[in-house]
């Protein structure tokens, strides 16, 4: 029924068709797929608003047009991730088979993730939804004109718990936090790139804290669920300074890309026992036609924004000013932060260099957990 379409997760490079998908809609298929009637404009922000870090976003194409899409919403409850499930079919692709593929799809890559639940809340005369939900099992409860239908993807003994807080100034700031679950070495602020956030970090800070560390991981302002906020160097620093700041003063630093880039910063003002930079900006800040590459390897438009904002204001590092340890870990398929970039700023910090077959997005990337451990201890 479906041989010619093409089922693929999606990324922040499709965030235009999904767009396109979503207008393609009717008045009554937004208001079943939403809750109520939206406009364009509010589905473009939607669309724009996806948290590819920490969803669940699948598609099916038809050439080059997204015709079906199975967003899962990813949030935590009890500090376990669950995901809430929106699905939308075009017109003219409905009754093939597709809306059941798509969830499939969402569901084998919500057990990846290791989200515990699945949720669907629909209107009772979604007939459409309420099939696929007697299809996949799913239990169900009513509330008058609505339902909402659940499902266990994994046991929460086989996913990841992290608390979730507020901090900063007015609590301005979303904080992940995994307790150390061993004698304590000392905590780990861990501090993510451009359009990326704290959640990445979960399973990393979950060997962290097998390995004995306390691991804290911030988004920074305008990422995940942190205050919106312009995108300028200083306001980054200050998410850093001011987690910091609730911090013991030897806390260990983490840093992934632009992050990797405020670490290097606040390692010129301070000292720690050691630190540990993932596939990060160099010291001499790229400029140019180099800028211009770094920019065209990232994925999503938030992403080169940003990073095209903080790294216009972005001074080089001064790197013997620095005394503390650094470790580097990197990819070597990274488009973004390539190997000769890497292999120069190892040698400029002297450092114990890991090496992985992966691209850039490295706090995601399997085993990297165990390289943020090494690094820290050497």
């Amino acid at each position: 029924m479906f041989m010619n379409y093409r089922f693929a997760s999606l990324t922040p490079a499709d965030e235009p068709a999904i767009a396109l998908h979503l207008m393609s809609l009717d008045v009554e298929d937004r208001a079943l797929r939403f809750g109520s009637p939206v406009t364009d404009d509010i589905l473009g922000v939607y669309a724009q608003g996806l948290n590819f870090n920490r969803d669940v976003a699948e598609g099916a194409w038809d050439g080059g047009r997204l015709v079906g899409l199975a967003h899962l919403a990813v949030f935590p409850e009890g500090g376990y991730p669950v995901g809430e499930l929106g699905l939308s079919i075009a017109p003219g692709y409905r009754r093939q088979g597709i809306s059941s593929l798509l969830i499939k799809h969402a569901i084998a890559r919500a057990r990846r993730f290791r989200l515990t639940r699945m949720y669907v809340h629909y209107m009772r005369r979604n007939l459409a939804m309420t099939r696929l939900v007697r299809h996949f099992g799913l239990d169900v409860e009513y509330y008058g004109d609505e339902a909402r239908a659940s499902l266990e993807v994994v046991p929460r003994a086989q996913s990841v718990w992290t608390e979730t807080r507020r901090a900063g100034p007015g609590g301005r700031l979303e904080v992940f936090h995994r307790a150390s679950v061993r004698p304590l070495r000392g905590h780990v602020l861990l501090v993510h790139g451009a359009g990326g956030d704290g959640w990445q970090w979960r399973s990393v800070m979950a060997e962290l804290a097998a390995a004995g560390y306390s691991a804290h991981a911030l988004s920074l302002s305008g990422h995940g669920r942190s205050a919106r906020a312009a995108p300028t160097l200083e306001r980054m620093r200050t998410d850093v300074a001011e987690i910091l700041a609730e911090l013991p003063g030897d806390t260990r630093l983490v840093g992934h890309s632009m992050g990797g880039y405020l670490v290097q910063r606040e390692l010129m003002e301070r000292e720690c026992p050691a630190a540990v930079l993932l596939a990060p900006v160099p010291p001499d800040v790229p400029r140019g036609q180099d800028l211009d590459a770094l920019l065209a390897g990232l994925s999503g438009r938030q992403a080169r924004m940003v990073a095209a904002s903080i790294l216009a204001e972005a001074s080089g590092v001064a790197v013997e000013r620095v005394s503390t340890p650094v470790a580097l870990i990197s990819g070597d398929r990274d488009r973004v932060m390539p190997v000769p970039w890497m292999r120069a700023t190892a040698a400029r910090y002297r450092a114990q260099w890991t090496r992985l077959p992966a691209g850039h997005n490295l706090p995601v990337v399997t085993g990297v957990g165990r390289a943020v451990v090494s690094g820290l201890l050497s």
